[in-house]
């Protein structure tokens, strides 16, 4: 075996050699986009400016500081983020929130259009979706900026109020997972300076430090040496230039500025292992990081970046078969795996595969699972076969990539400048990219994806990193032991992977068609269509088997397509509500013409076709699409949805277990607080129904069968709604064939229809539940009002600007005035089961000591909203913002959804907006407030730490 080893060894040493000598056929530059203007001013300010109109009108102002959390001393841990709160807290030329007043009065909404973040190596600030058809709205963007640069106030008495709401900030982030997310990325991290800073730093740090460290801190590094100004929309790029250099040039350069450094992640020879637990959380994993090194700056410039991408694109698809495949396995060692190709700020790349075990026990076998597949990998490479496979999904991939992002929007070419400037990643058009990915995806072989192995797997800078609950650690293996079992895994005769082979799907060549009763031509009349998009003609038959099909055909312009099918019934129907759900649950593991769930992804993967069934409380639906190259496997796919199902007995037994794990796994408290809201909250819960063992044991294939027939089976009562480039004419004949070739079925009579929806229980209702054994330190609180009103246009209307309204006080006075949070959250809901009615809920995660006040201030709120109704300012600023996003929303018309929900009667009343809200009045939203916060329901739930 050691002779064995040695060979391969030898082998990947000379693949090694045979990559790096292919890497030189890649450093031709790529082509940059030329419409970006770029340049410099004196003091070392740099600027980006394209001309762009997506949507028109509207133009993003974005400053980029090439600083973060790791310019931070000790003492100044958590000094950036608050920097970035200072921002919108007074500067030179908008003292206190005059800012905030100004671009909020012309539509541009705090939190929606201005906002930052702050990050590891950079700060990001930005005014969006600004209107540009006034130059002084121009001029006052760009001295934001000017402001943001190098003038930022922070007042003492500003800095005061901001520490109540960064420390709410660093609240709201205790809990279990950001716990877990933070100590993985520490454990990666290992031995670097991202591993000992943290971006929203430090409580002590954050409540004592003083003003003159923060203005030392801002001095020292936001300077425009490291800065970046990026004005990107419907401008005129020379004005926008002179504009720059005018404003930011009077900024002073920096005298023997501070070195800024780039800080790297070092190497490590034998795997870190970490070990992360936590007694709030319940989830089990174990994940293996491969860190990998990034190109040179000057690389990224080149072929080679997008080359690396295409050779990690085309891995990832046959390691994923490889994961799946073992999962699926009688001897599978995890319940799943996800491999992932990431990033380490701009230290490094990784690639990630976390595997999921069955059971806590059982984790150090998952791990063995991981390590075997990177092992047999190693060991043999991927076959041709695998490859022959994988490109074709690589290759649609890369298709539908295209698709979407061949126009982009004018806040994606700020992120490629932003990118550009702090990380030097290429700015690519979508056309170039995708045309020399494709010419990649054409040439490259499995050879160059096997010689990229021993950098994607290689033995050196791995992390393997264990997550489990407290309660679970005494499952965890030593690092001795984990060493020793990679070890023998590499030692081991491993099994040469077997491709799984491609299946074919069947091909119906014979059926017998059906009989078209009635043909017509239907319009918005006909189908009682409320859309700003008249539909002006569609063909609907109706079949001998008790089907409805509607066709409309769009322009050759449409590259695919589209459908919705729909029939009454899902959990009204007259079975048990527990078998439905456990139906449902099972959807996507049911065999489909001898696929399973792996093949059928794998089939979806290279084939641009899609059928997917979903059950709800009204209707059961399929959505489906197809390109028109892939017409013959969608028909005959979809036949077999309704005519060739399964249930196949490896996937059954995997499903019992899974259900039998969640069963016998105690409930963590919050899942026990869940549960007591949702008997509080609902006075009905026809739905609400706990799954026994002797229930589990009864599943079988019949009866799964069986109730995926009750559902889905038979052609009577459903509706086909199609769109696509197919001309009416044409589609008859599938139609008639697949179609019309289904069994009617069993109808089932309108009696026998029962409604689940769950009932909410009126009046007051209240629940503070002390949680026990909790590391977190906040309280999460939730605010639920509502009241019976009419399901159209206006109700949904005035609880949208309802909802912006308190959102906007509430951030005034709870979060600016108090310090008591970080935000509140208030959304509005309505229904139109089982009642009419609408449903406001206000979210916020505070110090439990704080509870009882902030609830006060919440209720406070709306008695004033009721008693005096919004005031003209707030009714302007939140019309001039609607009014934008509904001028600036192009979404796709989506004629099958909109179709099948006018049929169902499931009015959209988003359609109606933009006509509407020119006719909204102030005192109109205060009577429909009063209406629903005096209808005496409220309730109010409360999750907190019990006290130690």
């Amino acid at each position: 075996m050691r002779i064995i080893k040695n060979i391969v060894a030898a082998i990947a040493l000379i693949i090694c050699g045979n990559f790096a000598i292919a890497q030189n056929n890649h450093t031709s530059l790529l082509p940059a986009d030329s419409a970006y203007r770029t340049g410099k001013l004196e003091n070392g300010l740099t600027y980006y400016i394209r001309k762009a109109a997506n949507p028109a009108g509207r133009a993003e102002f974005f400053i980029v500081h090439n600083v973060g959390s790791l310019q931070e001393e000790d003492n100044q841990r958590g000094l950036a983020h608050f920097l970035e709160h200072m921002a919108f807290n007074g500067t030179k030329n908008f003292p206190g929130k005059k800012l905030l007043n100004y671009f909020g009065s012309i539509g541009v909404k705090f939190g929606a259009n201005i906002n930052a973040y702050t990050s590891m190596e950079r700060t990001v600030y930005n005014i969006s979706a600004v209107p540009v058809q006034r130059e002084v709205v121009l001029d006052s963007a760009l001295l934001a900026l000017h402001d943001w640069s190098h003038y930022i106030s922070c007042e003492p008495a500003e800095i005061e109020a901001e520490r109540g709401v960064v420390r709410e900030e660093w609240r709201r982030g205790d809990d279990a997972r950001t716990r877990m997310n933070k100590g993985i990325m520490k454990f990666q991290q290992t031995g670097s300076r991202f591993a000992e800073r943290d971006v929203i730093g430090l409580p002590e740090i954050i409540n004592t430090f003083s003003r003159q460290t923060l203005i030392d801190y801002y001095h020292k590094w936001y300077h425009p040496g490291l800065q970046a100004v990026i004005v990107v929309g419907d401008i005129d790029p020379d004005v926008i230039e002179k504009k720059i250099k005018a404003r930011f040039s009077s900024i002073p350069k920096a005298v023997n500025p501070a070195k800024r450094e780039n800080y790297t992640i070092p190497d490590n020879k034998e795997p870190i292992v970490g070990y992360f637990t936590d007694p709030e959380t319940k989830a089990v994993s174990v994940r293996v990081t491969v860190k990998i090194p990034n190109l040179s700056p000057e690389e990224m410039q080149t072929r080679q970046y997008i080359y690396d991408e295409v050779i990690r694109n085309t891995f990832l698809e046959m390691f994923k078969v490889r994961c799946q495949v073992a999962q699926e396995s009688l001897d599978s060692m995890f319940r799943g795996a996800v491999p992932v190709f990431g990033k380490l700020s701009y230290a490094s790349q990784t690639f990630t595969t976390t595997a999921l075990p069955y059971s806590a026990k059982t984790i150090f076998k998952s791990l063995r699972g991981l390590i075997e597949e990177f092992e047999r990998v190693r060991m043999y490479g991927f076959s041709k076969e695998e490859f022959d496979q994988a490109i074709v999904r690589v290759k649609k991939g890369a298709d539908q990539n295209y698709l979407r992002n061949r126009k982009p929007k004018n806040p994606d070419y700020v992120s490629f400048a932003v990118d550009h400037f702090t990380r030097q990643y290429p700015i690519v058009k979508p056309e170039d990219y995708y045309k020399i990915s494709t010419e990649y995806i054409k040439s490259i072989t499995h050879e160059d994806v096997n010689a990229s192995l021993p950098v994607i797997l290689s033995d050196n800078n791995r992390v393997i990193i264990f997550s489990v609950p407290e309660s679970d650690k005494k499952y965890l293996p030593s690092q001795e032991e984990i060493y020793k079992m990679i070890e023998e895994v590499k030692s081991s005769d491993l099994d040469r992977f077997t491709p799984v082979r491609e299946k074919k799907l069947t091909i119906r060549k014979d059926l017998p068609g059906g009989k078209i009763l009635t043909e017509r031509a239907v319009s918005s009349k006909e189908l009682s269509i409320k859309h700003e998009k008249q539909l002006d003609s569609a063909t609907e038959w109706t079949l001998s088997n008790g089907a409805r099909v509607i066709w409309k055909e769009e322009g050759a312009t449409k590259k695919y397509v589209s459908m919705r099918a729909f029939r009454k019934g899902g959990y009204m129907l007259p079975y048990d509500a527990k078998q439905i759900k456990i139906a449902e649950s099972f959807l996507s593991m049911y065999t489909i013409d001898g696929f399973n769930r792996l093949e059928m992804q794998k089939l979806g993967g290279s084939k641009s076709i899609s059928v997917k069934p979903s059950v709800g409380y009204r209707n059961v639906e399929f959505t489906g699409s197809y390109t028109l190259k892939d017409s013959v496997e969608f028909w005959n796919l979809l036949y077999s949805f309704f005519t060739a199902v399964t249930a196949d007995e490896n996937q059954i037994a995997n499903f019992k277990n899974q259900l039998l794990k969640n069963l016998n796994t105690p409930k963590g408290e919050n899942s026990i607080f869940i549960d007591s809201v949702s008997s509080l909250k609902f006075i009905s819960q026809p739905m609400k129904s706990k799954l026994t063992k002797e229930d589990i044991a009864a599943i079988n294939s019949a009866s799964l069968t069986t109730m995926y027939n009750n559902l889905f089976a038979g052609a009577d009562g459903f509706t086909f709604v199609f769109s696509g480039p197919i001309p009416a004419s044409k589609a008859k004949e599938l139609i008639v064939k697949y179609i019309g070739s289904l069994e009617k079925g069993a109808a089932v009579a309108e009696k026998q229809f029962a409604h689940k929806e769950p009932v909410k229980r009126k009046g007051e209702v209240s629940l503070r539940y002390k949680a026990k054994n909790m590391l977190s330190s906040k309280a999460s609180v939730g605010r639920i009002y509502f009241g019976e009103v009419p399901y159209n246009a206006q109700s949904n209307m005035y609880s949208k600007f309802i909802a912006y309204i308190l959102r906007d006080r509430y951030m005034k006075s709870i979060r600016e005035e108090k310090g008591g949070t970080y935000h509140v959250g208030v959304t509005n809901d309505i229904m139109k089961y089982p009642n009419e009615q609408v449903e406001f809920s206000v979210d916020f995660d505070t110090d439990p000591a704080l509870v009882d006040e902030l609830l006060v201030i919440v209720q406070q709120e709306i008695d004033n909203f009721v008693k005096n109704g919004p005031t003209e300012k707030e009714m302007k600023e939140i019309s001039l913002y609607l009014q934008k996003v509904y001028q600036d929303r192009k979404e796709e018309i989506l004629w099958p959804a909109i179709i099948a929900n006018s049929i169902k009667g499931e009015v959209s009343l988003q359609e109606t907006e933009k006509e509407f809200l020119p006719k909204v009045k102030a005192s109109e939203i205060q009577k429909f407030a009063k209406k629903i916060f005096n209808s005496g329901n409220r309730m109010t739930f409360v999750f907190e730490p019990e006290k130690k």
